[in-house]
């Protein structure tokens, strides 16, 4: 839904998962953070890992990811670990906001955030795609 340009309907598919309870909200962040970081890990040389770096965008200065709104340090910090396949990190910043806010907007708000950072990565896939079968085909 999402990928199509949907976002409302793909947020409405999804909210009942968070809501269910911690394993469905857990795989579906998974499942999302798998998506969002699928680019990086495509183009990720052997051997390194990934960091989260802030920078304000005002300043230009490097800041923690302290100074980020909760659903977004949530989302790139449990990406981060995803992408890293650092999966007991990544479940114990999932448990410790799951027992912080269950079913509550904290939780919400992260997952719908991971929900648009794995939307935009789709959309830069299949937009590379279309141009790949664009090139390829002679036209």
């Amino acid at each position: 839904m999402g990928v199509r340009g949907d976002l409302e309907s793909g947020v409405d598919l999804i909210v009942p998962l968070i809501a269910a309870d911690w394993g469905s909200a857990y795989a579906l962040a998974c499942m999302l953070a798998e998506a969002a970081s699928y680019i990086a890990r495509r183009d990720q040389e052997p051997g390194t890992v990934f960091g989260m770096p802030v920078q304000n965008t005002e300043t230009g200065e490097w800041a923690s990811a302290d100074v980020l709104p909760p659903h977004l340090r949530f989302a790139g910090q449990f990406t981060t670990a995803w992408a890293n396949r650092d999966r007991a990190h990544a479940e114990a910043m999932f448990t410790a906001l799951y027992e912080r806010s269950p079913g509550g907007s904290e939780l919400v708000d992260g997952l719908l955030m991971l929900f648009q950072m794995a939307v935009c990565t789709s959309e830069k896939v299949v937009a590379e795609e279309w141009a790949k079968r664009g090139q390829g085909s002679g036209s």
